[in-house]
């Protein structure tokens, strides 16, 4: 990382009062800055190397930690609805834009990440001029179990909080075995989610592929056409339904669920700062 880059952290408190950690890599003289919004069950600190590639190339960074995630605050893997993380994605992004005052604040979400900034962009809780989504979990490639799936509806409904071993094939977030191995050492992942939250997540993705074309700002998006976990051809057939001028689909041949944790990593940050610009 750069030697002139500011390494922060601190907390914020959703509406429900939840606090919420983040942490940021502040570039001096940064025009843009990426606000990050990792994926189910990891943790903004799974993002420094994000940082760094992206401190490199001129650009700040903030991350922050899902509450029931990281150091945040709450029931590790529940949310009581989608709209409580839409609502803490908008709070985290007022955050960056007050640290950040003056530059560009582009959103960015991975995987299930992804979904809850698309959701929120479609129900017009966050109104970026642009934003980017890597592996957006618009629909799942790893088979559930049928009895999961049924338990998970009726759970839903009966006891909202319980909750069920997400089965993360591991070895699948990259081809990089130093990543994966980390990433099952690391002490601040976890492996769980509640019924009331795969209910609600299930229904935000059929709300955002059948509102897809109602989203006007352009993005980035960026796919490993290897993923294992969430499916590709998901991710190609929302961005042709949105046809908005300026965005990029990149798909990466044999790549696995975190492009930016992956082999060709360094091409897809070059990809991503040359569509910043």
């Amino acid at each position: 990382m750069s030697v002139s880059v500011k390494q922060a952290e601190g907390a914020f408190s959703a509406l429900d009062g939840t606090r919420l950690y983040w942490r940021g890599w502040v570039q001096p003289g940064s025009r843009v800055t990426f606000a990050v919004l990792h994926g189910h069950g990891e943790h903004s600190g799974r993002y420094a190397g994000f940082a760094t590639a992206m401190s490199a190339r001129g650009y700040s960074t903030y991350a922050f930690d899902w509450r029931g995630h990281g150091l945040s605050e709450g029931q590790r893997g529940h949310a009581g609805s989608f709209d409580d993380l839409t609502g803490d994605a908008r709070l985290f992004i007022e955050e960056v834009r007050r640290a950040q005052a003056g530059e560009e604040v582009l959103p960015l979400g991975h995987s299930v990440g992804g979904s809850i900034l698309l959701s929120a962009i479609v129900r017009s809780q966050v109104q970026p001029r642009r934003f980017a989504v890597s592996s957006p979990a618009l629909r799942v490639r790893a088979k559930v179990p049928q009895w999961k799936l049924a338990a998970a509806g009726a759970l839903s409904r009966l006891a909202p909080k319980v909750a069920l071993a997400t089965d993360l094939e591991t070895a699948a977030i990259s081809r990089e075995p130093a990543v994966v191995e980390a990433y099952e050492k690391d002490p601040l992942v976890h492996s769980r989610m509640t019924a009331r939250l795969y209910a609600e997540w299930s229904a935000a993705n059929a709300e955002i592929m059948s509102r897809a074309g109602e989203i006007k700002v352009p993005f980035f998006a960026s796919h490993g056409t290897d993923d294992r976990i969430i499916d590709p051809l998901a991710t190609e057939e929302f961005y042709k339904r949105t046809a908005i001028a300026g965005s990029v689909l990149k798909l990466y041949a044999g790549s696995y669920h975190e492009p930016f944790n992956d082999l060709d990593r360094e091409q897809v940050f070059s990809d991503l700062a040359t569509w910043v610009g």
